[in-house]
């Protein structure tokens, strides 16, 4: 059998970015370190991936997952804005950015794995995770780096627990308890909720911060309020006109993403109705969008741009072997804008 990366890096007890950046010229490991490398190559009579190794001539790699297709990751602003991010901070390291989208969970850990195999990335930029997420699971066993921006669910890890996660993450629960409650001070006591694919586990932590903040409040959670948005912004639009020919209807809709909340403005109007006037909505993320929507979109600013920045750098750092604070949350605000009316 064809020797990997991995059997490298097992052979001379080091971890597989460090055989990656030796594959690709790093000037920065002790001699040591590169004369025990080299001596696992020779004794395994490994061959560098040709690809890496034209990559590693001019820069080291970094791999970015969407963690979904291609289609679905750029009908979101978010992940363009992410990757803006990203881009800023491996440019001014001299990293390539390689990015990798699949909407089967399978394929997306093949290739991967193919990708760490052929030395072609020295670590990974998960943008998101699943609620059981086989991908960081594998990651864990083969100790490669790699940044999550988000989080995993502590009870979906495997034992022992005798690794390091790496997260950015912004208090996505709080958030949206913090929105919930802002609703019900304004006098909203029936409040529908436009979820994401509830197996992200993003999606689980702003649909039970709403419903925290609603059982906080002594409201009842009405499922038939409760509806899944999808993807995209029609997806959103039709799952709202469903939602509003089943009176009787909730007077506030929280969309967990800006695009669903744009998408149930649209609806609304589509149904005779006005927004805040007869239902308020809110949204979550603050694209741009939000601004320019009619009426402007109360929302959670989340900063996108700096998620992207921050867990680059983190990567950058966990990969030259630097001692890093494991988890990063950055601040997020409470944007009022017009689209939510006061019921006192």
């Amino acid at each position: 059998m064809k020797a990997t990366i991995k059997d490298v890096a097992r052979l001379a007890n080091v971890s597989i970015s460090t055989v990656s950046r030796y594959i690709n010229g790093a000037d920065n490991l002790k001699p040591e370190t590169r004369q025990k490398i080299k001596k696992a190559i020779s004794q395994l009579n490994y061959r560098p991936n040709k690809i890496a190794q034209s990559l590693g001539s001019r820069l080291c790699s970094i791999g970015v997952i969407a963690t979904r297709s291609s289609e679905m990751a750029f009908a979101n602003p978010y992940f363009s804005e992410v990757l803006k991010g990203i881009g800023s901070i491996a440019e001014a390291n001299q990293y390539d950015i390689v990015l990798c989208s699949s909407e089967d969970e399978e394929k997306e850990i093949e290739r991967c794995l193919s990708l760490i195999d052929g030395g072609i990335v020295q670590g990974l930029i998960l943008l998101s995770s699943r609620i059981y997420d086989r991908l960081i699971y594998e990651l864990i066993r083969i100790k490669f780096p790699f940044v999550l921006i988000g989080r995993i669910l502590p009870e979906t890890l495997p034992e022992p627990d005798e690794y390091q996660i790496y997260t950015v993450n912004t208090p996505n629960f709080n958030d949206s308890y913090n929105m919930t409650k802002y609703l019900i001070e304004q006098g909203h006591e029936k409040i529908g909720f436009i979820q994401a694919p509830m197996n992200y586990v993003v999606s689980h932590d702003r649909y039970q911060g709403f419903c925290q903040a609603l059982q906080d409040a002594g409201l009842p959670l009405r499922k038939e309020w409760v509806i899944n948005g999808g993807y995209t912004w029609k997806d959103a639009y039709d799952a709202t006109i469903a939602l509003l020919s089943n009176p009787p209807l909730p007077t506030a809709i929280f969309a967990s993403d800006d695009l669903k909340a744009v998408g149930a403005c649209k609806a609304i109007k589509q149904a005779g109705l006005k927004v805040p006037d007869d239902i308020s909505i809110v949204g979550h993320n603050d694209y741009e969008m939000a601004s320019i929507n009619e009426p402007e979109l109360t929302t959670i600013r989340v900063p996108i741009y700096e998620l992207g920045l921050k867990a680059t750098k983190l990567l950058i750092d966990v990969i030259n072997g630097k001692k890093v604070e494991p988890e990063i949350i950055l601040p997020t605000q409470l944007i009022k804008r017009k689209s939510v009316r006061s019921l006192k």
